[in-house]
């Protein structure tokens, strides 16, 4: 498989995810939460290193619709771009907006990184979905935290942990 395609879940997949399918074994729900909405084959080679048979399972996902190659993406990177500030912004309500919008795509992170490993159910994943504000956001992490580690493993937390803290620009 060509390190460069570019992967993303089909609206099938995203049900697998969101909908409590789990009509998919672990390690094939693994790989469909970490395509994600686009990346690509090398980015996942690297981002499930100790996966043996990681191309043999994405062609079966990409076989069964789970998730699709997309075409002419090369490059491109399939990650929402951050809100920008409106000219003549003051540069305080510039950084709050920007702020905003970091908390929310490491909240909506966290909470899909929840569905697919822990589900929905978890008194965690109904907390986070409930965030306001930052300093609820930064109370209710460590929660999920302990639920990732003690219910998938320590390094899938960290690996969360990692991903919002590269979101909130630290």
């Amino acid at each position: 498989m060509e390190m460069t395609m570019q992967l993303a879940r089909t609206t099938k997949g995203q049900e697998e995810i969101f909908n409590h399918g789990h009509t998919l074994r672990p390690k094939h729900r693994q790989i469909l939460f970490s395509v994600g909405n686009g990346i690509s084959f090398g980015e996942l080679c690297r981002k499930l290193p100790n996966c043996a048979e990681l191309e043999a399972m994405v062609n079966e996902l990409l076989q069964s619709g789970f998730i699709q190659a997309l075409r002419n993406m090369a490059g491109a990177q399939a990650t929402p771009a951050a809100p920008t500030a409106a000219p003549g912004m003051p540069p305080a309500a510039a950084q709050a907006q920007a702020a905003t919008g970091n908390l929310e795509s490491a909240r909506a992170y966290v909470l899909e990184f929840m569905a697919a490993l822990v589900g929905t159910k978890s008194p965690a994943y109904r907390k986070m979905s409930e965030v306001q504000d930052m300093a609820g956001f930064a109370a209710i992490l460590p929660m999920c935290h302990k639920v990732i580690a003690a219910v998938a493993s320590p390094h899938q937390a960290a690996e969360m942990e990692a991903e919002v803290a590269k979101r909130m620009g630290g």
